[in-house]
């Protein structure tokens, strides 16, 4: 078998080497053999493949030869031709006695791996733990553990490995700042506590969360750090966002126009943002007047208009005299707005147009993705120029940022969350709705970025249409309709009294449910009924705010007992802003929930204004709202970060997170 293996070793670098470059036989001339030495030059694969099959044939030392092959390999690895690595090492590797030759060759390999176009990150981690299993350590080794773990989003792992790996160049140093930026506050504590050089990453962090709107006390602040670590990476080099938010100022507006549809089917929503948008400047006015200085609360002009019916050029002629936009709504026209304003002017649109960005064709998501997922008047409905458009906005365009209430977001967050926890074998029930389908994909499309872990499960998926299809589905998916018939087969096979209870499967460990209130208080009773009380841990039940109303009485609390669910820090108990709800009760009402979340919208939207610059600079910092916790990403994005509640055995209790 070896000398089988030892024949193929050799063919296979006799046939590497044979596809080296050959002169042109035409053109060449006979010449001395002469040596040449050439210290400098560096050496490709074929050299080493060349010597490793001269040096076989002149000695039979294969020792020798696999040491010249690993070279080969590793240069192959530095000329991008990792492929051909790959299948070099996995012919080499058995043929390696010597445990420092395994070594190198599956650090390799693992190398290649992950420099693949699509990482093999599953294969690069087994080699990597047969390596520490070997108590093979080195500064390479942590290096390659970094990057599998950023793959992975493992950002502590991250963090701890590139210092382990000791070059913390600008490039590693960027990395590793990248790492910091993603870790939660209970990892932050861990950080601390496992690899105390990170301390100074972590306050340098904390100085941005704490001041990342406010430049100059940002600036201050950063400086006092610098001169406290001169030495550190990044105080010799500061990330280029951290000193454009030091330099810049903030949006400072004067004059603020606000395009909102106000009149025909959308009026409703219109309005109630409307609303919130003039009971934040009645805040801001109130608490200006009671710092009692003129200087720190400029005068701000506020000026609505109405957006229905409007064309993106009469718009724009509208608001020629404003230097700050809020609005508009839709995203056609959005898109068609941005198009015809100057550079000079600041807009905080109240939707996205992704799709229209990424070049794509609207199509009827565009009609059915209002914020409030009502259908939009076809007499408002204009498709636009889209090459125009994404023309204008690669060249000389506003300052724009996106702010809506996708639903699709909270999916996101539920899954990252339900990941969090160690919950790895979900269930997703949705209602036959177009929001509800969504919600289910976005959910899935998130937790497919966890496939390459080891223990990846895709996620069960259902969908369901009335109350009958409900219990029958969960019924399915919960296998409870097998261990059913199980009981049946067995009754029929003994003529004695069978006391039986139906199991539901044992693998799955979360359930979540995008439907709106209503079907939820249908099915969260039958999956409890559903669930086996002999199972060896509890199954949770996850929700959105789609599935939560502020008009719960004692039996829709008793019918969501157990449901944990997201929604706006605004839609919960005991919330900051009691005085703002009472008002807003007294003046309204009557006002339905989706009303009152545009009413937040709006409210925040008005707060943000003068943050957004520095927000979208630093996206690890963030403001507290009462639509969430918002921060905006580097392509303008507003992020929400909703808070948890569970309902309790009587009321909704809120849950603390990190």
């Amino acid at each position: 078998m070896k000398l089988i293996r030892s024949v193929v070793v050799v063919s296979l670098v006799v046939f590497m080497a044979s596809c080296a470059d050959t002169p042109n036989k035409k053109n060449s001339v006979k010449r001395p053999d002469i040596k040449v030495v050439q210290p400098d030059r560096e050496l490709n694969s074929q050299y080493y493949l060349n010597q490793a099959q001269r040096q076989f044939a002149q000695t039979g030392d294969t020792t020798e030869r696999n040491r010249l092959i690993l070279q080969a390999a590793s240069v192959l690895q530095q000329e991008d031709n990792c492929n051909a690595s790959i299948k070099l090492l996995n012919i080499l590797t058995p043929e390696l006695i010597h445990p420092d030759l395994q070594s190198e060759a599956q650090l390799l390999l693992a190398q290649c791996y992950m420099q693949l176009p699509t990482p093999a990150v599953s294969q690069a981690q087994k080699l990597v733990n047969k390596l520490l299993k070997s108590k093979h350590e080195s500064a390479q080794l942590s290096a390659l553990q970094a990057v599998i773990d950023e793959q992975q989003h493992a950002w502590l792992a991250v963090s701890k490995n590139l210092l382990a790996a000791g070059n913390l160049n600008q490039e590693n140093s960027l990395r590793l700042w990248r790492a910091i930026g993603n870790l939660t506050n209970k990892q932050e504590k861990q950080a601390v506590v496992d690899e105390p050089r990170l301390k100074s990453w972590i306050e340098l962090k904390t100085i941005i969360q704490q001041l990342g709107t406010q430049p100059q006390s940002l600036k201050v602040q950063v400086n006092r750090w610098q001169s406290k670590h001169p030495s550190h990476p990044l105080s010799e080099v500061l990330p280029e966002a951290l000193v454009n938010a030091m330099e810049q100022d903030t949006i400072a507006p004067k004059r603020v126009a606000v395009l909102l549809p106000l009149t025909g089917r959308l009026s409703s929503q219109g309005n109630a943002i409307k609303d919130g948008i003039i009971a934040a400047y009645l805040a801001h006015l109130n608490s200006a007047s009671s710092l009692n200085s003129q200087a720190s609360a400029p005068h701000i002009e506020l000026q609505f208009f109405d957006s229905a019916l409007k064309t993106p050029e009469e718009l724009s002629e509208q608001v020629t005299d404003y230097d700050t936009i809020i609005g508009p709504l839709l995203k056609e026209k959005i898109a068609q707005l941005i198009a015809f304003l100057p550079a000079n002017k600041s807009v905080l649109a109240l939707n996205r147009i992704d799709s229209i960005i990424e070049n794509k064709t609207l199509d009827t998501a565009v009609v059915n993705n209002t914020i409030v997922d009502q259908a939009v008047p076809a007499e408002n409905m204009t498709l636009p120029n889209v090459d125009v458009a994404l023309e204008t906005l690669s060249t000389a365009s506003p300052e724009v940022f996106y702010f809506s209430l996708a639903p699709e977001d909270e999916a996101i967050q539920l899954a990252k969350h339900i990941h969090d926890l160690g919950l790895r074998h979900p269930i997703v029930l949705a209602a036959d709705t177009s929001t509800t389908q969504r919600m289910s994909e976005a959910f899935i499309q998130q937790w497919q970025q966890n496939d390459q872990q080891q223990d990846y499960v895709i996620p069960a998926k259902g969908t369901f249409t009335d109350s009958k299809n409900m219990r029958k589905l969960v019924s399915e998916l919960l296998d409870v309709a097998q261990s059913r018939q199980r009981v049946k087969q067995i009754e029929l096979l003994t003529t004695s009294e069978v006391y039986a209870v139906e199991r539901n499967r044992r693998d799955v460990d979360a359930i979540i449910l995008f439907a709106n209130p209503e079907q939820t208080e249908l099915l969260n009773p039958i999956i409890e009924s559903s669930l086996s009380p002999f199972a060896a841990r509890e199954i949770s039940v996850f929700a959105s705010s789609r599935s939560y109303t502020l008009e719960l009485n004692k039996n829709s609390i008793r019918d969501l007992r157990n449901l944990t669910f997201i929604d706006m820090p605004w839609m919960m108990p005991n919330n900051p802003w009691q005085d703002l709800a009472n008002d807003t009760q007294a003046l309204w009402p009557q006002t339905q929930d989706s009303l009152l979340r545009l009413f937040a919208l709006g409210y925040d939207a008005y707060n943000l204004v003068p943050k957004l610059r520095h927000l979208k600079l630093l996206p690890i910092t963030s403001v507290k709202g009462l639509s969430g916790e918002l921060s905006i990403s580097a392509d303008g994005e507003v992020h929400r970060v909703l808070p948890w509640a569970k309902v309790a055995q009587d009321r909704v209790i809120p849950i603390a997170m990190d």
